[in-house]
């Protein structure tokens, strides 16, 4: 009997503070002397200077995050739309990464539940014991903790568009970011095309020379995306292996140059634009390219933009904070409705259920919100050089197929050809 109070009351406990959530008791700031203002900008530059060289451990959602970077084959096409997929699915949503996201709001919710059904099932109600005989509360007089349903009921219509709006806006800025790669991808070609297809051998005739200009062009080619990818991942995660690829193909000084730069994307750029500045081709196929190079940055900006600004912080707020008021009053509002299951004990699973999908439906929309580290970039940026590799490669083999030179008799003849047509049309047009 004993145990079983402490055990009610440390789950009393636990509500109480997901209820009341310890921010609420913290008291309002107060002026301070600018001489301790000082004191503690200090500290705060000491603090940040200690958490860049030593960052704080990760939890399991966001370790997780480069396991999601799905870049699909044929083979994962077939796959994913087997017949079997909602099978496989469910049996494997215990080793789902959201479900061990989660697993601590929906412990707090399951406690929740588990704390109204012993409250109000010992402590206060009676119980029936398995064998179906009713017993008295432990407790005479103490009031059934329970809520009438209605007021979730009302509410839930609003929950549901704070739920939809935050998931489409967070889907949105996933599908602007692969988009924005898209057209990272599409001129990264473009460029290798024109360069390799445009530079000829009337303005550079030492292959040599015009091999080292196709191979430069290559190599800023695939800088770009690289320090893009390096600029949206960040130093934790791919600093190292940044470093460690530019200096293996890049020179000693540009390699130093993009390693050191503020802006790396913008340094990569830089230095792709002066290879286009000496590819041996007109001036004004060197404008064409560099078109390219206005869309790189382009979508430069866009992916700066959807990192430096999430979705309205107080918009998140209020969601999360709606949704678990919502969650945790839950099990009093169903309390009634499980009057049939053994001392209602039914509310329990199914609590945990729906604070899941619920949990599970913002849990996604916060993992969509920053959608870089989560996209294929490393597989884009490979996929980038390569393609830029093998234009420079094309440049130098043989045409498929000769051209032959037109005739004198084919030139006369296709002009009499068009001057018979001018004719037929004038005629046609009286």
């Amino acid at each position: 009997m004993v145990s079983l109070v402490k055990n009610i009351k440390a789950m009393s406990l636990l509500v109480v503070l997901a209820i009341y959530p310890s921010t609420a008791f913290i008291s309002a700031p107060k002026s301070v002397s600018p001489a301790r203002e000082q004191i503690r900008t200090a500290d705060l530059i000491q603090l940040s200077a200690t958490s860049l060289q030593t960052p704080p451990e990760k939890s399991y959602g966001e370790t997780s995050r480069k396991f999601r970077r799905s870049f699909f084959t044929h083979k994962d096409w077939l796959k994913h739309r087997s017949e079997d997929r909602f099978l496989r699915t469910m049996f494997s949503i215990l080793e789902s990464g959201v479900v061990r996201q989660l697993a601590k709001e929906v412990g707090i919710v399951v406690a929740t539940a588990f704390f109204v059904v012993t409250w109000n099932s010992v402590m206060a109600g009676g119980y029936s014991d398995f064998s179906g005989n009713l017993h008295d509360p432990l407790v005479q007089g103490l009031p059934v903790l329970e809520l009438p349903l209605s007021p979730f009921t009302l509410a839930s219509p609003a929950l549901g568009l704070l739920l939809v709006f935050r998931t489409n806006t967070a889907y949105g800025r996933w599908d602007e970011a692969r988009k924005a790669w898209g057209l990272v991808v599409n001129h990264a070609r473009n460029i290798a095309r024109m360069g390799a297809s445009w530079v000829s051998e009337e303005a550079e005739p030492d292959p040599v020379k015009r091999k080292q200009a196709l191979e430069r062009l290559a190599l800023t080619i695939w800088t770009f995306p690289r320090s893009l990818q390096r600029h949206l991942l960040g130093e934790v995660e791919d600093g190292e292996e940044y470093c460690r690829d530019v200096r293996e193909r890049c020179p000693p000084e540009m390699a130093e140059g993009l390693i050191i730069a503020r802006h790396k994307p913008s340094r990569a750029l830089f230095e792709l634009s002066n290879a286009i500045n000496d590819l041996p081709m007109t001036y004004l196929r060197r404008i064409e390219v560099d078109k390219s190079c206005v869309e790189f940055a382009n979508a430069m900006g866009a992916c700066d933009r959807i990192f430096t600004s999430p979705v309205p912080l107080m918009y998140t707020r209020h969601t999360a904070r709606f949704l678990g008021g919502w969650l945790l009053g839950m099990p009093f509002g169903m309390w009634a409705s499980f009057g049939n299951s053994w001392n209602h004990v039914g509310m329990i699973p199914i609590s945990a259920i729906i604070s899941f999908f619920f949990f599970g439906i913002e849990e996604l929309s916060v993992q969509l919100e920053e959608p870089f580290s989560i996209l294929p970039l490393a597989n884009m940026t490979a996929g980038m050089g390569l393609s830029a590799n093998e234009h420079a490669l094309w440049h130098f083999e043989e045409p498929s197929f000769d051209v032959e030179e037109p005739t004198i008799e084919h030139t006369e003849k296709k002009r009499r050809k068009n001057a018979l047509a001018s004719v037929l049309d004038e005629f046609r047009s009286r």
